[in-house]
């Protein structure tokens, strides 16, 4: 009866692992890319996530702030004026210690995205209703620098 028991239970744990909707990601196909921003601990990162079934390349975008803002929409103020608008995506909010929070919001890239940013400059970026002027704390840093690198790797 016991082994029964065992048996149902182990079944069971491997039945709700299975139909895991997210999949769980293996830090070894990852590679970041972070440019280091003049605002409390902000960044800018290109993430690419390769595998044998994702392919996979998002701009992440990190700050602090001392309140969590609105958890929904990224908005990036492009340097030609363009604003673009992810008003359904996530911001993540969790705590940093006793005054503030980290904040981290992530858009996955299209190729289309990929190619118009790739392009450009972010001249700043909302995560919720928190706003980030994007300055680099290296001088010669800038975001088509950052695509360059990802891209030679």
């Amino acid at each position: 009866m016991k082994f029964n028991f065992i048996l149902l239970f182990l079944f069971m744990n491997f039945a709700c692992f299975s139909q895991s909707a997210k999949e769980q990601r293996d830090p070894l196909y990852q590679n970041d890319y972070e440019a280091e921003l003049m605002h409390e601990n902000s960044s800018i990162v290109i993430s690419k996530y390769k595998s044998s079934t994702v392919n996979e390349i998002s701009l992440i975008l990190k700050t602090e702030a001392k309140k969590c803002p609105d958890t929904k929409g990224i908005y990036l103020t492009l340097s030609d004026g363009e604003v673009l608008r992810f008003d359904n995506l996530e911001v993540n909010c969790s705590t940093s210690n006793m005054k503030n929070f980290f904040l981290n919001g992530n858009v996955i890239l299209s190729e289309e995205l990929y190619l118009r940013l790739s392009q450009t400059e972010i001249k700043e970026f909302s995560l919720g209703n928190h706003s980030v002027p994007v300055v680099y704390k290296e001088k010669e840093e800038n975001l088509k620098g950052l695509f360059k690198i990802s891209e030679s790797f």
